[in-house]
């Protein structure tokens, strides 16, 4: 059987993927998109973890095929690729970002989940009744371990979950393919031409390349920094997701039942249940019918595009701050801080706290966390004449470049101003209220 991708053209799967790909769990990935409201800005932007999935599975071919694995891995690491995504929530990321500050810690060290989603895409592997009809026994466990932390290091593991995985392949692809963008673009060919097996013990391998692939890897790397800064982290991307999550908070807050069981997470049929049986549109649907608070207000705003504005950013570090205790404190906002913060803001823009959401990232060159980091440094490349191996930044010139900003750290306030009805009148508002607001914060947290 075969099905046609715009990106890959036809994607070839059996009659074992046929079966997952027809199944209700995984056709519940059709409705949650892949970068949540990014439509707002870049609107064919509708794509989904479906099609993403389907992606990863074909890449984990391809990249097994060409590294020469046998039958079974192959197999095994198509199913991996296939359902890395099955355990993620209404608007992807958007629903980890709320997962994270909830989850039993014990339950992502018993499941040895590096995160939320793949945490719930662990237990649902090896608990959900189609999944177990469609896959034995010994396959679950093969491929559960291809996206667990897993002690010692493999190439099948490194297909993927690795620093070059196949999920950052097509992500990046996908992504920038739907946006509209020429940003995710790279040698997709020679990445995978270049791949090898590096052995970095006598029990452990690793997925590296050859000298020939540095040129296209560094394509890849420079494609993933600027999606982060185009597209993953544009502003009006950044506003729609921390209102999305806002939004989800007050609902939780206000103990919608329905809202509270998919966020609540356990390792129990009665949540699984409830977990599969939403998606973006179910999300909505309830706390638009269910909510009589912030939620609904926070929820109909973005189904109306009454956005909230950037009312000010600032990037956190010893230049911005020259006392450390305060520098120290915008690093680790605590929870009373941030209350403390949105009453204060809210009293100058005289708008209720609630209306304010102070959102923090962290970026790092060429990475962005909540994307799926690579750490170049992992990356291996190995002579094949000498048969010498260095780290990716001792012999890329670009990425050795010590004045490259390995990180940094942002906070932007954000608040409805709906008089405000133009941007260059919102830009004028920001660049007024920026150092008083400022001030105000600066007192907070002194």
């Amino acid at each position: 059987m075969e099905v046609r991708d715009p990106l890959y053209g036809l994607i070839e799967y059996d009659n074992t993927e046929e079966k997952i790909i027809n199944s209700r769990i995984f056709q519940r990935l059709r409705k949650i998109k892949q970068l949540a409201l990014a439509s707002y800005v870049y609107p064919a932007a509708h794509h989904t973890r479906f099609e993403h999935s389907l992606g990863v599975m074909h890449l984990s071919g391809k990249v097994a095929t060409s590294l020469k694995l046998d039958d079974e891995c192959k197999k095994n690491i198509r199913l991996a690729g296939l359902l890395h995504d099955i355990g993620h929530g209404p608007f992807s990321h958007v629903s980890e970002n709320v997962l994270e500050k909830y989850v039993d810690r014990a339950l992502l060290k018993t499941y040895k989940a590096d995160n939320a989603h793949e945490l719930l895409s662990i237990i649902l592997i090896q608990q959900n009744d189609e999944i177990k009809n469609i896959i034995s026994k010994k396959e679950i466990q093969k491929v559960t371990s291809l996206l667990q932390i897993n002690d010692k290091r493999s190439v099948e593991h490194d297909i993927v979950s690795g620093p070059l995985d196949v999920d950052k392949i097509d992500y990046l692809l996908r992504d920038g393919y739907f946006a509209g963008v020429k940003y995710g673009t790279f040698d997709l060919e020679k990445v995978i031409e270049s791949l090898i097996e590096v052995e970095i013990s006598r029990e452990e391998t690793q997925v590296g390349i050859n000298q020939e692939g540095i040129y296209s890897v560094e394509q890849l790397l420079l494609a993933k920094y600027h999606m982060n800064v185009q597209v993953y982290q544009h502003r009006v991307r950044r506003i729609t997701d921390a209102m999305l999550v806002k939004g989800i908070e007050f609902a939780i807050e206000e103990e919608i039942e329905e809202i509270v069981n998919i966020y609540d997470v356990k390792d129990t049929p009665e949540f699984l249940s409830n977990f599969i049986s939403f998606d973006d549109e179910t999300l909505v649907r309830i706390i638009l019918s269910k909510s009589k608070g912030w939620a609904k207000d926070y929820f109909e705003r973005i189904a109306n595009r009454k956005l909230f504005k950037e009312v000010f950013e600032i990037e956190i570090n010893d230049r911005n701050f020259n006392d450390d205790v305060l520098l120290d404190s915008f690093q680790s906002l605590s929870k009373t801080q941030g209350t403390a913060m949105s009453e204060k803001i809210g009293d100058i823009l005289d708008i209720p706290p609630e209306h304010v959401i102070i959102d923090r990232h962290s970026t790092s060159n060429p990475t962005y966390r909540s994307y799926g980091k690579i750490d170049i440094s992992n990356i291996m490349v190995k002579d094949i004449g000498t048969k010498s191996r260095n780290q990716f930044p001792s012999v890329s010139k670009i990425f050795s470049n010590a004045s490259i900003e390995p990180q940094k750290e942002m906070l932007y306030i954000y608040a409805p101003l709906d008089k405000i009805i133009t941007q260059e009148a919102s830009l004028e508002f920001k660049v007024r209220k920026k150092q008083e607001l400022f001030e105000e914060i600066k007192e907070v947290l002194s």
